[in-house]
Protein backbone atom coordinates (compact mmCIF):
# COMPACT_ATOMS: atom_id res chain seq x y z
CA UNK A 1 0.00 0.00 0.00
CA UNK A 2 2.71 2.45 0.97
CA UNK A 3 4.44 1.26 -2.35
CA UNK A 4 1.64 2.67 -4.27
CA UNK A 5 1.26 5.66 -2.97
CA UNK A 6 4.60 6.41 -3.32
CA UNK A 7 4.35 6.12 -7.05
CA UNK A 8 1.61 7.58 -7.18
CA UNK A 9 2.97 10.43 -5.83
CA UNK A 10 6.09 10.40 -8.32
CA UNK A 11 3.55 9.97 -11.14
CA UNK A 12 1.30 13.22 -9.96
CA UNK A 13 4.52 15.22 -9.45
CA UNK A 14 6.01 14.23 -13.02
CA UNK A 15 3.12 15.57 -14.51
CA UNK A 16 2.84 18.25 -12.50
CA UNK A 17 6.43 19.41 -13.42
CA UNK A 18 5.39 18.44 -17.35
CA UNK A 19 2.57 20.81 -17.17
CA UNK A 20 5.06 23.81 -15.57
CA UNK A 21 7.60 23.20 -18.29
CA UNK A 22 5.47 23.82 -20.74
CA UNK A 23 3.70 26.96 -19.59
CA UNK A 24 5.93 28.44 -17.42
CA UNK A 25 9.25 28.22 -19.65
CA UNK A 26 10.18 29.50 -22.70
CA UNK A 27 10.17 26.76 -25.66
CA UNK A 28 12.57 25.83 -28.50
CA UNK A 29 12.48 24.31 -31.86
CA UNK A 30 12.69 20.70 -32.28
CA UNK A 31 11.92 18.13 -35.02
CA UNK A 32 11.35 14.20 -34.69
CA UNK A 33 11.42 12.61 -38.26
CA UNK A 34 9.37 14.46 -40.49
CA UNK A 35 7.41 15.63 -37.27
CA UNK A 36 7.66 19.65 -35.70
CA UNK A 37 7.18 19.61 -31.92
CA UNK A 38 7.74 21.65 -28.95
CA UNK A 39 11.52 21.14 -27.03
CA UNK A 40 10.86 21.74 -23.98
CA UNK A 41 14.19 20.99 -22.45
CA UNK A 42 16.23 19.84 -25.05
CA UNK A 43 19.33 18.59 -22.82
CA UNK A 44 17.06 15.95 -21.37
CA UNK A 45 15.41 15.13 -24.07
CA UNK A 46 11.00 16.61 -22.95
CA UNK A 47 9.33 17.22 -26.20
CA UNK A 48 5.43 17.70 -27.04
CA UNK A 49 4.61 16.41 -30.09
CA UNK A 50 1.98 18.76 -32.41
CA UNK A 51 -1.41 17.92 -33.75
CA UNK A 52 -0.83 17.43 -37.00
CA UNK A 53 -3.27 20.26 -38.07
CA UNK A 54 -0.77 22.49 -36.42
CA UNK A 55 2.61 23.65 -37.69
CA UNK A 56 5.04 25.41 -34.94
CA UNK A 57 7.35 27.62 -35.85
CA UNK A 58 10.07 29.90 -34.52
CA UNK A 59 10.07 33.96 -34.12
CA UNK A 60 12.30 34.10 -36.97
CA UNK A 61 9.97 31.94 -39.28
CA UNK A 62 7.02 34.10 -38.09
CA UNK A 63 9.25 37.16 -38.75
CA UNK A 64 9.69 36.34 -42.57
CA UNK A 65 6.61 34.54 -43.16
CA UNK A 66 4.77 38.32 -41.53
CA UNK A 67 7.60 40.78 -43.73
CA UNK A 68 6.14 39.31 -46.89
CA UNK A 69 3.13 39.26 -48.84
CA UNK A 70 4.33 37.32 -51.52
CA UNK A 71 3.93 33.99 -49.47
CA UNK A 72 0.69 34.86 -48.83
CA UNK A 73 -0.84 36.90 -45.67
CA UNK A 74 -0.91 35.75 -42.26
CA UNK A 75 -2.43 37.25 -39.03
CA UNK A 76 -0.95 37.48 -35.91
CA UNK A 77 -3.54 36.57 -33.34
CA UNK A 78 -2.14 37.72 -29.75
CA UNK A 79 -4.21 35.35 -27.04
CA UNK A 80 -2.56 37.21 -24.42
CA UNK A 81 -4.29 39.25 -21.39
CA UNK A 82 -6.14 42.73 -22.08
CA UNK A 83 -3.11 44.06 -19.89
CA UNK A 84 -0.48 42.10 -21.79
CA UNK A 85 -1.61 43.70 -25.52
CA UNK A 86 -1.92 46.73 -23.83
CA UNK A 87 1.32 47.15 -22.58
CA UNK A 88 2.53 46.42 -26.01
CA UNK A 89 2.39 43.55 -29.23
CA UNK A 90 4.38 42.64 -31.82
CA UNK A 91 5.18 45.35 -34.73
CA UNK A 92 4.49 43.70 -38.37
CA UNK A 93 4.15 45.73 -40.85
CA UNK A 94 0.00 46.28 -42.65
CA UNK A 95 -1.84 44.19 -43.58
CA UNK A 96 0.04 41.34 -41.60
CA UNK A 97 -0.80 43.43 -38.32
CA UNK A 98 -1.38 41.47 -35.19
CA UNK A 99 -4.92 41.09 -33.72
CA UNK A 100 -6.08 40.92 -30.06
CA UNK A 101 -8.20 38.03 -29.20
CA UNK A 102 -8.03 36.57 -25.56
CA UNK A 103 -7.71 33.22 -25.09
CA UNK A 104 -10.54 33.23 -22.85
CA UNK A 105 -12.36 33.91 -25.73
CA UNK A 106 -11.69 31.19 -27.76
CA UNK A 107 -12.51 29.05 -24.71
CA UNK A 108 -15.83 30.30 -24.73
CA UNK A 109 -18.15 29.15 -27.27
CA UNK A 110 -19.41 31.97 -28.56
CA UNK A 111 -15.94 33.98 -28.62
CA UNK A 112 -14.81 30.79 -31.11
CA UNK A 113 -18.11 30.86 -33.33
CA UNK A 114 -17.12 34.62 -34.05
CA UNK A 115 -13.46 33.70 -34.58
CA UNK A 116 -14.54 31.19 -36.84
CA UNK A 117 -17.19 33.16 -38.97
CA UNK A 118 -14.30 35.91 -39.29
CA UNK A 119 -11.12 34.17 -39.74
CA UNK A 120 -11.88 30.48 -40.84
CA UNK A 121 -9.76 29.90 -44.03
CA UNK A 122 -7.10 31.70 -43.18
CA UNK A 123 -3.63 32.01 -42.50
CA UNK A 124 -3.25 32.51 -38.46
CA UNK A 125 -0.12 32.90 -36.18
CA UNK A 126 -1.09 32.58 -32.71
CA UNK A 127 1.27 33.68 -30.30
CA UNK A 128 1.01 34.89 -26.33
CA UNK A 129 4.34 35.53 -23.85
CA UNK A 130 5.77 32.15 -23.91
CA UNK A 131 4.29 29.25 -25.97
CA UNK A 132 1.71 27.46 -23.74
CA UNK A 133 -1.23 29.73 -24.65
CA UNK A 134 -0.62 30.00 -27.95
CA UNK A 135 -0.38 26.05 -28.17
CA UNK A 136 -3.63 25.87 -26.35
CA UNK A 137 -5.23 28.13 -28.54
CA UNK A 138 -4.12 26.54 -31.89
CA UNK A 139 -5.72 23.56 -30.40
CA UNK A 140 -8.59 24.39 -29.86
CA UNK A 141 -8.96 26.28 -33.41
CA UNK A 142 -8.07 22.93 -34.55
CA UNK A 143 -10.05 20.97 -32.60
CA UNK A 144 -12.80 22.83 -33.96
CA UNK A 145 -12.51 22.28 -37.46
CA UNK A 146 -10.67 25.75 -38.53
CA UNK A 147 -10.24 25.24 -41.92
CA UNK A 148 -7.26 27.37 -42.57
CA UNK A 149 -3.43 27.13 -41.71
CA UNK A 150 -2.44 27.32 -38.01
CA UNK A 151 0.78 28.33 -36.73
CA UNK A 152 2.16 28.57 -33.47
CA UNK A 153 4.64 30.54 -32.62
CA UNK A 154 7.05 28.93 -29.56
CA UNK A 155 8.54 31.31 -27.34
CA UNK A 156 6.56 34.22 -27.80
CA UNK A 157 6.93 37.66 -26.92
CA UNK A 158 9.45 37.16 -24.30
CA UNK A 159 11.75 35.13 -27.78
CA UNK A 160 10.59 37.36 -30.26
CA UNK A 161 12.23 40.13 -27.89
CA UNK A 162 14.95 38.23 -27.22
CA UNK A 163 15.49 37.67 -30.85
CA UNK A 164 16.10 41.53 -31.26
CA UNK A 165 12.35 41.90 -33.29
CA UNK A 166 10.50 44.79 -32.73
CA UNK A 167 7.30 45.57 -30.13
CA UNK A 168 5.12 48.22 -30.03
CA UNK A 169 2.12 50.33 -28.22
CA UNK A 170 -0.41 51.92 -30.82
CA UNK A 171 -0.74 55.89 -31.69
CA UNK A 172 -3.80 57.61 -33.33
CA UNK A 173 -4.02 58.08 -36.77
CA UNK A 174 -3.49 61.68 -38.17
CA UNK A 175 -6.61 63.49 -39.63
CA UNK A 176 -7.38 63.58 -43.56
CA UNK A 177 -7.25 66.19 -45.90
CA UNK A 178 -9.96 65.86 -48.68
CA UNK A 179 -9.78 67.29 -52.18
CA UNK A 180 -12.47 67.80 -54.49
CA UNK A 181 -14.67 70.43 -55.98
CA UNK A 182 -16.28 72.51 -53.80
CA UNK A 183 -19.03 74.56 -56.73
CA UNK A 184 -20.84 71.37 -57.81
CA UNK A 185 -24.08 70.27 -59.76
CA UNK A 186 -27.56 68.84 -58.50
CA UNK A 187 -27.61 65.20 -59.74
CA UNK A 188 -24.00 64.97 -61.02
CA UNK A 189 -21.61 62.82 -59.75
CA UNK A 190 -18.01 64.42 -58.12
CA UNK A 191 -15.30 62.48 -57.20
CA UNK A 192 -13.26 63.67 -53.89
CA UNK A 193 -9.71 62.10 -52.14
CA UNK A 194 -9.24 61.23 -48.40
CA UNK A 195 -5.53 60.61 -47.70
CA UNK A 196 -3.96 60.35 -44.33
CA UNK A 197 -0.93 58.61 -42.39
CA UNK A 198 -0.89 56.38 -39.57
CA UNK A 199 2.04 57.34 -36.68
CA UNK A 200 3.12 53.37 -36.81
CA UNK A 201 2.40 52.64 -40.34
CA UNK A 202 -1.32 50.93 -39.22
CA UNK A 203 -4.20 50.25 -42.54
CA UNK A 204 -6.47 52.94 -42.08
CA UNK A 205 -10.27 53.38 -43.33
CA UNK A 206 -12.39 56.47 -43.38
CA UNK A 207 -15.65 57.20 -42.01
CA UNK A 208 -17.62 60.29 -44.05
CA UNK A 209 -20.25 62.21 -43.23
CA UNK A 210 -21.40 64.00 -46.57
CA UNK A 211 -23.75 66.43 -45.12
CA UNK A 212 -26.72 65.35 -46.67
CA UNK A 213 -27.64 62.84 -44.54
CA UNK A 214 -25.61 60.14 -45.83
CA UNK A 215 -22.96 58.54 -44.28
CA UNK A 216 -20.31 55.51 -45.21
CA UNK A 217 -17.20 54.10 -44.32
CA UNK A 218 -14.49 52.92 -46.55
CA UNK A 219 -12.77 49.49 -46.83
CA UNK A 220 -9.39 49.74 -45.43
CA UNK A 221 -6.57 50.92 -46.84
CA UNK A 222 -2.59 51.47 -46.55
CA UNK A 223 -1.07 54.51 -44.55
CA UNK A 224 -0.55 57.55 -46.89
CA UNK A 225 -2.37 55.66 -49.36
CA UNK A 226 -4.83 58.00 -51.54
CA UNK A 227 -8.43 56.81 -51.55
CA UNK A 228 -11.26 57.92 -53.98
CA UNK A 229 -14.69 58.01 -53.06
CA UNK A 230 -17.66 59.49 -55.49
CA UNK A 231 -20.80 61.29 -54.06
CA UNK A 232 -23.52 63.10 -55.75
CA UNK A 233 -26.11 65.67 -54.24
CA UNK A 234 -29.71 65.69 -55.10
CA UNK A 235 -30.51 69.52 -54.18
CA UNK A 236 -29.52 72.66 -53.34
CA UNK A 237 -28.06 74.19 -50.86
CA UNK A 238 -24.38 74.07 -48.95
CA UNK A 239 -22.61 71.21 -47.32
CA UNK A 240 -20.22 70.24 -45.00
CA UNK A 241 -18.38 66.95 -45.66
CA UNK A 242 -16.72 65.82 -42.57
CA UNK A 243 -14.05 62.74 -42.60
CA UNK A 244 -12.60 60.82 -39.87
CA UNK A 245 -9.53 58.61 -39.65
CA UNK A 246 -9.64 54.95 -37.94
CA UNK A 247 -6.65 52.64 -38.04
CA UNK A 248 -6.70 48.99 -37.71
CA UNK A 249 -6.82 49.07 -34.36
CA UNK A 250 -9.92 51.33 -34.18
CA UNK A 251 -8.23 54.62 -32.83
CA UNK A 252 -9.45 57.69 -34.71
CA UNK A 253 -8.39 60.66 -35.55
CA UNK A 254 -9.85 64.30 -35.70
CA UNK A 255 -12.45 65.40 -38.08
CA UNK A 256 -11.69 67.28 -41.09
CA UNK A 257 -14.32 69.43 -43.29
CA UNK A 258 -14.93 70.37 -46.89
CA UNK A 259 -18.27 72.85 -47.58
CA UNK A 260 -19.37 72.25 -50.95
CA UNK A 261 -21.93 74.30 -52.92
CA UNK A 262 -24.88 72.95 -54.58
CA UNK A 263 -26.34 76.01 -56.91
CA UNK A 264 -29.75 77.09 -58.17
CA UNK A 265 -29.49 75.29 -61.71
CA UNK A 266 -28.99 78.20 -63.85
CA UNK A 267 -30.68 76.60 -66.96
CA UNK A 268 -33.73 76.43 -65.12
CA UNK A 269 -33.40 80.26 -64.08
CA UNK A 270 -32.92 81.63 -67.64
CA UNK A 271 -36.00 79.24 -68.85
CA UNK A 272 -38.06 81.09 -66.03
CA UNK A 273 -36.53 84.51 -66.50
CA UNK A 274 -37.45 83.78 -70.83
CA UNK A 275 -40.80 83.10 -69.76
CA UNK A 276 -41.25 86.36 -67.87
CA UNK A 277 -39.82 88.20 -70.48
CA UNK A 278 -42.37 86.74 -72.78
CA UNK A 279 -45.25 87.22 -70.70
CA UNK A 280 -44.05 91.39 -70.72
CA UNK A 281 -43.56 91.29 -74.56
CA UNK A 282 -47.19 90.23 -74.89
CA UNK A 283 -48.53 92.43 -72.79
CA UNK A 284 -46.91 95.63 -74.43
CA UNK A 285 -47.70 94.10 -77.74
CA UNK A 286 -51.42 93.81 -76.45
CA UNK A 287 -51.38 97.08 -75.31
CA UNK A 288 -50.53 98.90 -78.58
CA UNK A 289 -52.82 96.81 -80.36
CA UNK A 290 -55.31 98.20 -77.86
CA UNK A 291 -54.59 102.06 -78.62
CA UNK A 292 -54.24 101.82 -82.10
CA UNK A 293 -57.60 100.36 -81.78
CA UNK A 294 -59.14 102.94 -80.01
CA UNK A 295 -57.64 106.02 -82.06
CA UNK A 296 -59.13 104.19 -85.20
CA UNK A 297 -62.44 103.93 -83.32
Amino acid sequence: MKNNLIRKCLVFGTTALMVGLIFGSAVNAGIIGNRQVFDIDADNGVSLNLDDGITNITVYEAWDLLNDTSNGVQIPVDVRTNGEWDAGFIDTPYPESPIHYCLSLLQDPTGLQEFLEKYDGEDVIMYCAKGGRSWLAANILDGAGFTGTIYSMFGGTTAWEAAGFPMRGNEPPNEPTITGKTNVKVGKEYDYKFKATDPNEDGVKYFIDWGDNNTEWTDYHGSGEMVTVKHTWNEKGNYTIKAKTQDFYGNESDWATLTVIVPKNKALNFNLNLFETSKLTFYVRYCNIYFQLQKNI
